[in-house]
């Protein structure tokens, strides 16, 4: 794994960037953008997204740390570390991490993109039109694309219209894959209906409803993140896969 630092446009912080190569030359690459304030820790084994990376080890693996502020009293993964912060600006670092992998030669020539998006990581998806549409697989995992009007959460208070976001979904083209719990609290079902009611010109059109789970897929605690993380590997090797 290679850690790389680039500048947000949010107080100059620093955007964190994890280049996992693969075992072997591939133009497979794979990006997962976590949850809402979400953090990617490289020793976390037991989180999806290093999951993910260490039983498909044949695949190139991105992922970002979004800027953010720290200090002894804001733990990285809370509201109070993205305060003043915006969606554009959270869905810049995206960019700007792609743009320093480029720059430092370390994407494969003429690769191919799969974007995996977790929850608010899908809908920040949506604010990366060029990204997605480059994509040849595009997954989202509860994500939603509207905001309650009463909300100051930091980064979802300052999301755009529906109408926005969903824009680039109807001229998607590649390969379409949303996973979702039925029993999902968290975001609302009608806000993932949008968004898969917006692709119309996919390829393929995959959509994964599993019976009793929650929004983080969990039906029970036993053998739940095996389960989560094998299903992932399924999906992951479909899109690979699919011709």
């Amino acid at each position: 794994m290679e850690k790389l630092t680039a500048t947000s446009s949010f107080q100059s912080l620093p955007i964190e960037v994890f280049w996992y190569p693969a075992s072997s030359q591939t133009r497979h690459v794979v990006l997962l953008l976590k949850g809402i304030y979400g953090v990617h820790e490289p020793t976390g084994s037991n989180s999806w997204d290093n999951q993910l990376i260490s039983t498909n080890a044949d695949y190139n693996f991105i992922c970002i740390n979004t800027a953010r502020v720290k200090s002894d009293t804001v733990t990285p993964d809370s509201k109070e570390a993205f305060f003043g912060k915006t969606f554009s600006e959270e869905c810049d670092d995206i960019i700007r991490a792609v743009e320093l992998l480029e720059q430092n030669g370390l994407l494969p020539d003429n690769y191919i993109l799969t974007a995996i998006g977790n929850s608010f990581g899908g809908t920040t998806l949506l604010g990366v039109p060029n990204l997605l549409t480059k994509a040849q697989a595009v997954v989202m995992i509860g994500s939603g694309c509207g905001k309650s009007p009463t909300t100051a959460k930091p980064l979802l208070s300052t999301m755009p219209d529906e109408e926005v976001l969903l824009a680039p979904l109807k001229t998607y083209s590649s390969i379409f894959v949303f996973i979702r719990g039925t029993e999902d609290d968290v975001v609302p079902k009608e806000s993932q209906d949008k968004i898969i009611a917006a692709v119309k010109n996919a390829r393929e059109h995959v959509i994964c409803d599993i019976a009793g789970t929650s929004h983080n897929l969990k039906r029970d605690e036993e053998m739940a993140e095996e389960k989560r993380n094998m299903l992932f590997s399924k999906i992951l090797r479909y899109c690979m896969n699919s011709k």
